[in-house]
């Protein structure tokens, strides 16, 4: 039996949670110690059943103070949460540190958890990275531009990595563990869980590695009916304070079609002045393996697990980025022609034309089908079971030298 902990630290919604929940649930089937370390905890009731301790994960919760512009690399993300800040810094991995050390935990499982990964290397944990891709960027030094569309002077890249590479040094120091020698270094761990498609990375410009397959949750949530009616199915998953979630709802309604909305915190309000006999609007998921064999275009906010699971039913796509990590994806989305990405800086889409041209146009549908086919072979509880063995070998070694 080993103990294992979960980590995510950074980041926001549902599919953080749903990421980490099927892999939490096999290890602890087979008899393994686990906890959950959790950014956010309103979500904590879908794991009821469960019996899976769940813990609150140390956060900065500070402003950045000074830092007025967007991050342009992976250390100016970084900047945002600490690592501006030796003693403060020092303070979140002494958290981690206590955390798992009061569990024991002989491996980490980090999403998106960079001071975690941190804590692991100062204690001589092994740690594992998982999620799409994002999370844990190319080996490269200085870290790549993440915004390619604007000319970055790589002096500007790399003064910010040695900024934060001189953070991480100073707190690793005072643990006597070994430096890193760039920022990149942070997530040379035992595996890195890629858990997407080599067409769906964040980094298309990645080094050769392995792609575990894209982690979608089909099963959590509600069961539900398409409304009655003639129309197009349309199944939406948006953020209701989002810029343009009332526009696209009311698009669909002028359109006459179906649609299946989840809006998570959507105030009843609001939801009452859209709901309609063609329109069902929840707060909570759904079920969305009986919903995806009839569906014909999912509208999101190009969140990886509802992107990856739609494709692989050859649903084509409308994404509305609402962050950088997101937009990179629905880039990438609009250049396998599988469905439009909103540019979040366009003020006023005509989504009644978008939404009629992705009905449409057959280029999107046979796309979209094209990526189902390809990776029709694909296996989600293959893949969990190949990633929980590996958990569990790498468990097997436990301490590694710092």
């Amino acid at each position: 039996m080993s103990r294992i902990a979960f980590a995510w630290e950074l980041g926001s919604s549902y599919g953080h949670v749903s990421l980490l929940l099927p892999f939490a649930r096999k290890l602890r089937q087979r008899g393994h110690d686990v906890i959950l370390a959790l950014r956010e905890l309103q979500n904590v009731s879908n794991l009821s059943g469960d019996e899976l301790p769940v813990m609150q994960a140390p956060l900065w919760i500070y402003p950045p103070n000074g830092l007025s512009e967007p991050p342009l690399n992976y250390s100016e993300i970084l900047m945002r949460y600490g690592y501006l800040d030796a003693a403060g810094l020092a303070g979140l991995v002494s958290a981690w540190r206590s955390l798992f050390a009061l569990h024991g935990s002989d491996v980490i499982v980090a999403d998106h958890s960079p001071t975690a990964l941190l804590a692991a290397r100062s204690m001589g944990l092994q740690a594992t990275t998982l999620g799409s891709g994002f999370y844990f960027p190319p080996r490269q030094t200085p870290m790549q531009n993440m915004r390619p569309w604007l000319n970055v002077s790589r002096e500007r890249l790399e003064h910010s990595d040695a900024t934060v590479l001189h953070t991480i040094n100073s707190v690793l120091a005072a643990y006597k563990a070994k430096p890193l020698g760039a920022v990149n270094d942070l997530f040379e761990t035992a595996e890195n869980f890629l858990c997407t498609f080599a067409e769906l990375d964040h980094y298309p410009q990645r080094e050769p590695g392995k792609y575990w397959g894209a982690c979608y949750n089909l099963e959590m949530g509600q069961e539900v009916a398409w409304p009655d009616g003639a129309g197009k199915r349309i199944f939406a998953y948006l953020d209701p304070q989002g810029r343009d979630f009332s526009k696209v709802l009311e698009a669909i309604t002028s359109l006459c079609h179906r649609a299946i909305v989840c809006a998570p915190g959507i105030p009843d309000n609001l939801r009452r002045q859209h709901e309609n006999s063609r329109m069902t609007i929840s707060a909570g998921p759904f079920r969305l393996k009986s919903l995806m064999t009839d569906c014909d275009l999912a509208i999101g906010n190009a969140g990886h697990a509802m992107t990856a699971g739609m494709l692989m039913a050859g649903v084509p796509l409308l994404l509305l980025p609402t962050h950088l990590e997101r937009f990179l994806l629905a880039t990438r989305i609009a250049a396998l022609g599988t469905g439009i990405a909103v540019n979040p800086e366009v003020s006023s889409p005509d989504f009644t034309a978008i939404i009629h041209n992705l009905l449409n146009a057959p280029a999107y549908r046979e796309n979209a089908r094209l990526f189902a086919e390809k990776y029709a072979d694909f296996n989600q509880d293959e893949q969990q079971e190949s990633i929980v063995a590996r958990i569990e070998e790498i468990a097997a070694g436990k301490q590694v030298k710092v």
